[in-house]
């Protein structure tokens, strides 16, 4: 392992290459600043998946899109079909998810926002790595994940079918398109399903691993002129999903959710050049809800654990959102340019739970029911300024303040006991107050940027985030997985610094994506015990990390078509709260993909493409998670690298027609990124895709 990685790093040195073959920065044009801009002039740290990537990629769901892009964690935690994303170490709950610009909401939920859209209807994704909360608020600590739809066409009627195979759980995808532009109208209708089977790992096959989603959106806007634009869409997402475990002791535990679905219908007008100095002023109105049934069951091993008991716990969850965003762009001279917005979200919680426990102590057989319905207002302002200085220096600066007002208005439920029949009406203690609670969050931001050579640039960044305490973590008493985690009302933001230097270049065949960073995390909000030796927890703001490292992007061209590439993450977390402070974090050290691309073109219609690569990551240790810790002690991680090939064609005069095949894991390694499961062994993947 020593070895690989010491040949990765002199081979980044030595070729200057970058990370993500994928980008060029001159010539891809990102929002992360919510202005549109070349990626080379974008004071972020942002990581760029294309139509393109996207197209010849057999990646069953946007994780495994984003797996190889620098300070990106894929996990596992819900399932093969939902997997959630950390941004440099973060928990997942500290990612932001938006699609087109809006948040996905999350009110019940202890594992974060998951990826809740086909890859097949995604223009491009966005990864704005470090915190973003002036300009998208809340959950953006570890960064931003903003997935833009696809929308119209150039033509009055184009389309577009996409078919996959993936040999990793012996599943199928297809995809179908019609859109265009026709006298002034911008359409498009999509639908796309998926059916993957149970996960094949080098020990077999996952359990409860098996998944299947359907994904249908429609859009049509009318463009009044060159300056005026209103348009509506509609997407509906559902997936029947389930997760499983290879872990010792956890062979009977499952996680069931025959439906976990998402619908959202929006409207926007958008108009430029109106005034001199305002060159764009948007409103965007949508409505969105996400309905998860669930089924967790917990069947404890008498052998691993004293106290044998089975328990199956049940959820009908309901999260709604309506939604404003107003925003105005202000060009007040030619050397400051300004954006200025307002946002709005009503969000609902309506939640029923019911749980049946079964245990050898009489007190734990019972029947749970109970019901949760609450709200919350979020308002927030922000503003972000670029102005540009002598010497082809540029300033940019921000400022955000939110306000979140939550409201607990019901909470009841009854518990019967089986052995005596008595009921409880249950109370406070039993499943979460009532009440209401707010804050307010002010973060700032400002960096500056120099790009005096050509194809070049410079920053240096200073960025706050902050996380507000969701439904769950502020009202609700939650007995998912067999352990009592109770709430805490009086829970604050977590908050963030963040520093960071970052060096972009891009030319003579040389690209360079490289960025140093250290963040500084308080107020975390930790579960702690109630009492020295309870099993119970309750939320408390208690912890604070540490986070520092390098994202490393190199590449290079060759006049001949080959290109060698790294895309590496090197990096170190501490965690510090009562009793706690460790650097075994689950964070390795190193990880990454590094490979050598060979590309040609045949007779003007044909361009060929092959990619010999490895993914690897150093050996990593996790004393977080207390669970498992429970039951083996820190959790470890042995390195791994493994041996992958992608090759793609695409033909015709313009392109039309693609196809690529993949093989992963060539030499058939046993080897894991998740407590839960293990990675797939060796497998194979096509996909075609046509356009018409």
């Amino acid at each position: 392992m020593k070895k690989a990685l010491f040949t990765v790093i002199i081979t980044a040195l030595y070729s200057i290459s970058y990370a993500q073959e994928h980008i060029e920065t001159k010539a891809v044009k990102v929002t992360a600043t919510k202005v549109e801009k070349e990626l080379l002039e974008v004071p972020a740290s942002v990581s760029i998946i294309t139509e393109d990537d996207i197209k010849k990629s057999s990646a069953r769901t946007v994780g495994e899109l984003l797996q190889d892009i620098p300070g990106v964690q894929v996990v596992n935690s819900g399932g093969q079909g939902l997997k959630r994303i950390s941004l440099r170490g973060e928990g997942v709950n500290r990612t932001l998810v938006l699609i087109d610009g809006q948040q996905i909401v999350e009110n019940k939920s202890m594992d974060g926002t998951a990826l809740m859209i086909d890859p097949n209807l995604i223009e491009r994704i966005e990864v704005i790595r470090g915190p973003a909360s002036v300009l998208y608020g809340s959950n953006a600590i570890g960064g931003v994940i903003n997935i833009i739809t696809k929308k119209g066409g150039k033509k009055p009627v184009e389309g577009s079918l996409s078919l996959g195979y993936n040999g990793a759980s012996s599943g199928h995808t297809e995809s179908a398109s019609i859109y265009g532009s026709v006298k002034g109208f911008d359409y498009r209708v999509t639908g796309s399903y998926s059916e993957q089977g149970q996960l094949r790992t080098p020990i077999g096959l996952v359990p409860y691993s098996a998944f299947n989603q359907q994904n249908y959106s429609a859009y049509l806007a009318y463009n009044f002129n060159e300056n005026y634009k209103l348009g509506a869409s509609y997407d509906y997402f559902d997936s029947d999903i389930s997760s499983g475990s290879q872990a010792k002791g956890y062979e009977n535990f499952f996680v069931d959710l025959p439906e976990w679905s998402r619908q959202k219908a929006a409207l926007f007008f958008e108009a430029k050049n109106t005034l001199s100095f305002m060159p764009k002023v948007r409103m965007d109105l949508y409505y969105q809800q996400s309905h998860k049934i669930m089924h967790n069951h917990v069947d404890i091993d008498p052998n691993v654990v004293y106290m044998p008991a089975v328990m199956d716990n049940y959820a009908d969850n309901y999260n709604k959102q309506w939604g404003l965003q107003l925003q105005s762009d202000f060009s007040i001279s030619d050397h400051t340019y300004i954006i200025a917005g307002y946002e709005f979200s009503y969000n609902i919680l309506d939640a029923d739970t019911s749980v049946d426990s079964q245990s050898s102590i009489s007190l734990m057989n019972y029947n749970k029911y109970s019901k949760n319905y609450g709200y919350e207002q979020v308002h927030a302002l922000y503003a972000q300024g670029e102005s540009y200085l002598p010497y082809d220096f540029s300033l940019y600066y921000g400022i955000r303040w939110t306000y979140n007002y939550a409201n607990m208005e019901i909470s009841e439920g009854t518990q019967v006991y089986k052995d005596t029949g008595n009921v409880n009406i249950l109370g406070e203690d039993s499943l979460g107050p009532k009440g209401s609670s707010s804050n307010n969050a002010p973060v700032v931001a400002a960096g500056v940027m120099w790009s005096g050579i050509d194809n070049f640039s410079m920053r240096l960044n200073f960025s706050q985030g902050f996380r507000s305490p969701n439904l769950q973590e502020r009202y609700l008493i939650s007995s998912m997985g067999g352990g009592t985690i109770y709430p805490n009302p009086d829970l604050k933001p977590e908050t963030s610094n963040n520093l960071e230097f970052g060096i972009r270049y891009s030319d003579y065949g040389v690209s360079i994506d490289t960025v140093y960073f250290v963040s500084i995390a308080e107020d975390y909000i930790a579960q702690m015990p109630l009492s020295t030796g309870s099993t119970a927890v309750r939320y408390k703001n208690v912890s604070s990390a540490l986070s520092h490292g390098a994202e490393i992007g190199l590449g290079y061209t060759s006049p001949i078509g080959l290109k060698p590439y790294v895309n590496m993450t090197i990096m170190q977390r501490r965690y510090s709260d009562a009793g706690i402070d460790t650097w075994k974090t689950g964070v390795p050290l190193v990880s990454g993909r590094a490979g050598l691309i060979y590309m040609h073109t045949f007779n003007n219609y044909v361009d060929f493409k092959v990619d010999l690569f490895s993914r690897f990551a150093s050996e990593t240790e996790d004393s977080l998670d207390s669970i498992h810790a429970e039951l083996s002690g820190n959790i470890y991680y042995a390195p791994w690298a493994t041996a992958n090939i992608a090759m793609s064609i695409e033909f015709g005069e313009k392109r039309e027609y693609s196809l690529s095949a993949e093989v992963y894991n060539l030499l058939n390694k046993l080897y894991q990124t998740s407590v839960d499961i293990y990675e797939p062994g060796i497998y194979g993947a096509l996909k075609f895709t046509a356009k018409f």
